[in-house]
């Protein structure tokens, strides 16, 4: 199998993406969606650039990616944050990227939490204010306040959108690779009803909702494997 198969999708807003030039990264090719006023980073391998508006975090362009290319998605679709160059979120990239590269470009990897329940793990979760990691970003757009999600706590938007779903699998930081498979057994209705929740505002409580609830939104990941950390 070849590299082909592997589709890596980079959401950006103000970071410089200077790993891209570094191992494994520098092994594959690139889709950026552009969220910042300025393309003002490294390009090595990426072979296309769209400029999204500044909306939803993370969250948001990952569901648009899935919309707008629901029928022609690579065998594995692989999600960064462009603030992979902290360390922790870079290790955890480059563990999935090289798991990817070992498989010879045949499996996709979840690396994250295990919970008996994952809407029990964050039922009453909430969050009002967020300090961004990226000092970069920071610099750029420092309000810490948040848009408060309609349906909150998360436990309620949980059972909104998943209804008596049983997932397990929760991940962080927006980093992650999932299989095809398990992004095409669900309708694309199921991703356009999910991106309205965090499609009006740059910082929205409901993009923290969504970085917990992957293994929900793409349950059972059948043929994804699981990491767990």
């Amino acid at each position: 199998m070849y590299k082909n198969n592997v589709e890596i999708v980079i959401s950006r807003y103000n970071e410089d993406l200077e790993w891209l030039d570094e191992y494994p990264f520098n092994q594959f090719e690139y889709i950026v969606y552009n969220k910042g006023d300025n393309e003002d980073f490294i390009k090595t391998n990426v072979k296309h650039i769209i400029n999204l508006p500044n909306i939803g975090r993370e969250g948001h362009t990952y569901l648009y990616h899935i919309i707008n290319n629901y029928d022609n998605l690579s065998n594995i679709v692989v999600f960064l944050s462009g603030s992979v160059t902290i360390e922790y979120k870079k290790t955890k990239a480059v563990t999935i990227l090289n798991s990817i590269i070992e498989s010879n470009y045949t499996q996709a990897f979840f690396k994250g939490f295990f919970h008996n329940s994952l809407k029990d793990q964050y039922n009453n979760f909430t969050i009002d204010q967020y300090t961004c990691t990226y000092k970069k970003n920071f610099d750029k757009n420092s309000d810490t306040k948040l848009k408060p999600c309609k349906i909150r706590p998360y436990g309620k938007w949980y059972t909104y959108f998943f209804g008596n779903t049983h997932a397990h699998y929760s991940t962080y930081n927006g980093i992650f690779s999932i299989d095809k498979r398990d992004i095409i057994q669900h309708p694309i209705h199921r991703y356009n009803h999910l991106i309205q929740t965090v499609n009006s505002n740059s910082d929205p409580e409901a993009g923290h909702y969504m970085e917990r609830s992957w293994g929900a939104i793409f349950y059972p990941m059948i043929y994804t494997i699981k990491i767990i950390e």
